[in-house]
């Protein structure tokens, strides 16, 4: 019996310390979510997060996210998984203040009102930073392209005769919904909307005079209207946002960054996706922390037929589990904590530390 109630006394004590090992997001006195709890940066200088789309809590999480990461490890570089077009009406608002930047119309990343509050609350953040923060593209081109072409036109200049009849269809186009794929809707590749193939191929029949009015901008405008990812086949997308992140990390020399995408994107297995293509690249892979969202409340249904977001499970990945999935929350999950936090290499169950470093077990409802 006192072997026994030795063992008992040892179980409690491993057990807490399994769950000492676990962060939490909890509200200031601001309401804001803070991180309580060390996720290892000493050695990493990027981030990976796996996002569920479309779930209330994924904002606020990644507004902790990115405040921790430039708090801690000066991260300033932000990917996420939208075209040029799109990052640089967004960085243009975390320059001004300016809302109908994302909401005339409303870009991606920005349809809810919890989305909008995100992009207000990181500009309040940015504009107290020494460092300002940057956000990066890496996705493919949605018709806000021709809302961002508009607004790189000098004010004031006159159009050049040989393109004035493209600029100003350019400058009176009215974009009713900025959310729609350029794309074939097969996934063939080639493109769906003929408004951005046009004036991609007016752009190289007449580059010189097209450079010469935008100026400074024209820059800008050849990556929106030639970013390679918008031409890629849909199962292809993987490669081209690993190219253009690759691309950018070259070119402007960043030295730390985090990487916002969908959970089909963060698998580290199976050697196609993003994240296994970045941690595969011997300079960088090795300082990658990976960590993904989870979102019970979307998965682990009570009865099978009322799955109804199944559609929206990552392939590939533990989270369609809803066995394991399960498992994992009743093993981990916290009280006291908005959402935990949780290292992977704390869970006895290897297929967790396989698909991510860490977890973040979000008992939350979707938007829609």
């Amino acid at each position: 019996m006192k072997r026994f109630s030795v063992f008992i006394l040892f179980l409690l004590i491993v057990q807490l310390c399994s769950a000492q090992q676990q962060g939490c997001f909890k509200r200031n006195a601001k309401g804001y979510l803070s991180i309580e709890g060390n996720i290892d940066m000493n050695s990493c200088n990027s981030f990976f997060v796996g996002e569920f789309h479309g779930v209330y809590g994924v904002s606020e999480v990644k507004l902790a996210i990115i405040k921790y990461a430039h708090e801690h490890n000066d991260v300033g570089d932000i990917f996420m998984e939208i075209g040029y077009s799109t990052t640089w009406l967004y960085n243009r608002y975390l320059q001004t203040g300016d809302t109908t930047l994302f909401t005339s119309p409303i870009l991606t990343y920005a349809q809810k009102q919890v989305n909008r509050k995100f992009w207000k609350q990181l500009y309040e953040y940015n504009s107290q930073l020494k460092h300002k923060l940057v956000i990066h593209g890496m996705d493919f081109e949605r018709m806000d392209f021709i809302k961002a072409l508009k607004l790189l036109m000098p004010e004031g200049k006159e159009k050049p005769a040989e393109i004035r009849t493209m600029l100003c269809y350019i400058d009176t186009t009215i974009i009713k919904s900025t959310n729609a794929e350029l794309r074939n809707k097969g996934h063939t590749g080639q493109l769906l909307n003929t408004m951005y193939d046009s004036i991609r191929k007016d752009i190289v029949k007449q580059r010189n005079s097209y450079k010469s009015y935008y100026g400074k901008n024209f820059d800008e405008v050849e990556r929106i209207m030639f970013n390679r990812n918008t031409f890629k086949n849909y199962a292809e997308r993987n490669e081209g946002m690993y190219t253009n992140v690759m691309k950018a990390v070259k070119e402007e020399k960043i030295k730390r960054f985090i990487v916002f995408a969908g959970l089909n994107h963060a698998n580290k297995e199976g050697g196609y996706t993003l994240c296994s293509k970045l941690k595969n690249t011997a300079a960088i892979g090795k300082k990658i922390v990976t960590i993904s969202m989870i979102c019970k409340d979307c998965y682990d249904w009570q009865q099978p037929a009322e799955r109804r977001y199944a559609a929206f499970r990552a392939p590939l990945t533990y989270v369609s589990d809803t066995v394991l999935l399960g498992n994992i929350y009743r093993r981990h999950f916290k009280a006291g904590c908005t959402y935990n936090l949780l290292r992977a290499a704390d869970d006895s169950d290897k297929r967790v530390g396989d698909f991510s470093d860490y977890v973040i077990l979000m008992k939350d409802q979707p938007e829609f």
